[in-house]
């Protein structure tokens, strides 16, 4: 029977500062913070005490730092607008899963050294959430409109991210077993390794335009995205045992790839009647969205491929 408690108790708040620079132009800072509540791992017995027990994991915390200017003018004949901000995530306490056998995560829990050899064929393996590292995320975004002739717009943002795991505790290689290789199946630092699913840099665009064909409006939108490269889990690929020449199978990386979309829209009349056309991933870049490695396998679970089709919508 699952039975397990945690009381947390915390205070957010955010502080904003803005400079009106005239009506079109302004420059603000934030610092705001956040938390996310702690929780507890599955029940089980300690079978050195005869107590059940059910090992927590307190809250995470976040404090945001951020500096930015809001920006509209006209670029020639051109209205505009342009935003950009710099921005620092200090992350603290952050909560991090791994599969222990229940041996093992009594002995993490007690804060003794943890025996791979406790991961034997046939022992009870559970799901174990512990506070893990600190991370320190910031980078800057920056992002754009410009209102062209025949009221087409193009939309913009850029994105560069760091994400970086520091002051973490070891992590148990789960990527291994411990009956079959006792050796790789130890905690490692992840200190100075990548969040996972954060690219450095991003880029996103799109073109729009609406027009009048007299019975109705006719619109469409073509947009495109840039992900840079990506780790998918918190060990990066490294491969500790042979780190210049890493198995193909500890492989969690994705390459950086494009991805269009494009759609196109009918409204008739007030509004009542739209049909829509949509194509999703035009060129069907299909990349590995997760991944799950274990001692023999590399499972993989991947982006949707291209989707196409239309939707009719009548309002009364």
């Amino acid at each position: 029977m699952q039975d397990g408690r945690i009381d947390n108790e915390f205070v957010d708040w955010r502080i904003r500062l803005e400079h009106d620079l005239n009506n079109d132009q302004l420059l603000y800072g934030l610092i705001a913070t956040g938390h996310k509540s702690g929780g507890f791992n599955d029940t089980f017995s300690d079978p050195t005490t005869g107590l059940t027990l059910a090992p927590t994991y307190q809250e995470e915390s976040v404090t945001l730092f951020e500096v930015g200017s809001k920006n509209e003018f006209d670029l020639g004949d051109i209205p505009t607008t342009f935003n950009f901000s710099a921005f620092y995530n200090d992350y603290r306490d952050q909560v991090f899963t791994n599969l222990l056998s229940v041996e093992q995560a009594l002995e993490f829990n007690s804060g003794a050294p943890v025996d791979p050899l406790d991961a034997t064929p046939g022992a009870l393996v559970v799901s174990f959430s512990f506070n893990a590292a600190d991370s320190a995320i910031y980078g800057m975004q920056f992002d754009g409109k410009f209102e062209l002739p025949y009221d087409i717009n193009f939309n913009w943002t850029a994105l560069w991210l760091e994400a970086e795991i520091e002051n973490s505790q070891e992590i148990q290689d789960s990527r291994f077993q411990a009956d079959v290789a006792p050796d790789e199946a130890v905690f490692q630092s992840i200190d100075g390794n990548r969040l996972p699913r954060t690219p450095r840099f991003q880029l996103n665009a799109s073109l729009s335009q609406i027009f009048d064909v007299g019975s109705g409006t006719l619109d469409y939108v073509i947009s495109t995205g840039w992900r840079d490269s990506q780790f998918l889990t918190i060990f990066n690929s490294i491969d500790y045992q042979n780190p210049d020449n890493p198995r193909r199978r500890l492989d969690d990386s994705v390459d950086a790839y494009w991805t269009v979309d494009a759609g196109m829209g009918y409204t008739h009349g007030d509004g009542a009647l739209r049909v829509e056309a949509f194509a999703n991933n035009l060129f069907d870049e299909v990349r590995t969205a997760a991944t799950i490695i274990t001692q023999f396998d590399n499972t993989r679970f991947f982006t949707r491929p291209r989707t196409f089709g239309v939707r009719v919508r009548y309002t009364y």
